[in-house]
């Protein structure tokens, strides 16, 4: 048991459209966490944004009854780095809940966006993970690409508007996406003039800012999982999908029950069956795109492949959904021995530095306001 007695708190849930997926990635890594030995304490963000524990949260039987909305409310001590229980105990005061990790398993908004990673250094707690500018400039689908074509790596040009309207003049077909969001929600591909603006419409549900990027022709998904350390680039697979998107549905219906070893999963081809060549290219460019957004922990980096051949970074997701456990297991890396890299890394980078400086500089005279 590697892990023993490491005391890790997995949060989860939020106020995030993949707020289920959520749910099953931390019910996957929760008992494979214990199963290494450590104190597995479940954090649940409630669709509302409050924060609940209950041992009962690290089964997934739990939610597939109901979204739990009881449960001991846990209030953050930034003073103390601790959590606490609001709920009375002995003298009146709430229970502590300490911790030594935080591990977040947020998919999507208010969480995967750098939130969780902020709020892990004010606690001055280590996480699991990209740190707080990685996370967020690898949500933000726009800005990303904008460097990692500064450094070189291919990728699908586009725009942003935030209005309806904001698109008019684009030459079609083009794929309209919330520009902060995630798992094809809000996705659109428009092929005819009149469904542009809906399809703006429709993002703008999840974001403020939608981006609109060419179409690339008769585009196939490929996907590669990258890590910190060991064998940096997994297995690379190739989606299935019913229409030339990959949909929500196509990503998360129809898997085999339960994860049931040994069964082929209907939603992916894994290995993808492409050139030893291709392959290749595509697991050096994950790696690229993972180093130069500066992320930690596992992420997985979505490709776009065109008929003439071209490859195109299309996205980094950087707590994707089931942590991409899938493609470390075709790589030889089992569910187990991932979560304990990622969490020993985290452990030895430890919480974020304390910047400030000691004393009071203006009781000292040091410093001249305006």
């Amino acid at each position: 048991m590697s892990l023993a007695g490491l005391r890790v708190g997995v949060i989860f849930g939020s106020r995030s459209p993949e707020h289920e997926i959520s749910i099953i990635t931390a019910c996957q890594v929760m008992p494979v966490l214990r199963g290494l030995g450590a104190v597995v304490l479940p954090l649940y963000l409630t669709k509302d944004g409050r924060l609940l524990t209950d041992p009962s949260f690290a089964e997934l039987s739990t939610f597939r009854r109901q979204l739990p909305q009881e449960g001991a409310e846990v209030a953050v001590v930034l003073g103390t780095g601790r959590l606490r229980t609001s709920g009375a105990g002995i003298l009146g005061r709430g229970r502590e809940l300490p911790l030594d990790l935080l591990f977040p398993l947020v998919h999507g908004s208010h969480g995967e966006d750098g939130t969780l990673a902020a709020l892990a250094d004010l606690l001055r707690l280590p996480q699991v993970g990209s740190g707080t500018m990685g996370a967020a400039l690898a949500m933000d689908k726009y800005r990303s690409k904008q460097l990692l074509a500064a450094v070189g790596i291919p990728v699908v040009p586009g725009r942003l508007v935030g209005a309806p309207g904001g698109a008019t003049g684009a030459e079609l077909p083009v794929v309209v996406k919330p520009n902060r969001s995630g798992s094809s929600i809000g996705v659109s591909l428009v092929e005819e003039r009149a469904g542009l603006a809906p399809a703006v419409e429709l993002a703008l549900q999840f974001d403020s800012e939608v981006i609109v990027e060419p179409a690339v022709p008769g585009a196939e998904d490929l996907n590669c999982a990258v890590k910190r350390r060991g064998e940096r680039a997994s297995e690379v697979e190739r989606p299935r999908k019913q229409r030339a998107l990959l949909s929500y549905q196509d990503k998360y219906a129809g898997g085999p029950k339960g994860g049931a070893k040994g069964k082929a999963d209907p939603r992916r081809e894994l290995p993808a069956a492409i050139s030893a060549e291709l392959r290749s290219k595509v697991r050096e460019l994950a790696v690229l795109a993972f180093d130069a957004l500066n992320l930690g922990g596992t992420a997985r980096v979505d490709f776009l492949l065109s008929d003439a051949g071209d490859l195109f970074v299309n996205e980094v997701n950087t707590i994707p959904g089931s942590l991409a456990f899938y493609l470390w297991e075709a790589s030889g890396v089992g569910f187990a021995a991932l979560l304990e890299e990622l969490v020993k890394e985290a452990m030895e980078l430890g919480p974020g530095g304390d910047p400030s400086l000691p004393g009071n500089l203006l009781a000292e005279g040091q410093l001249l306001g305006k």
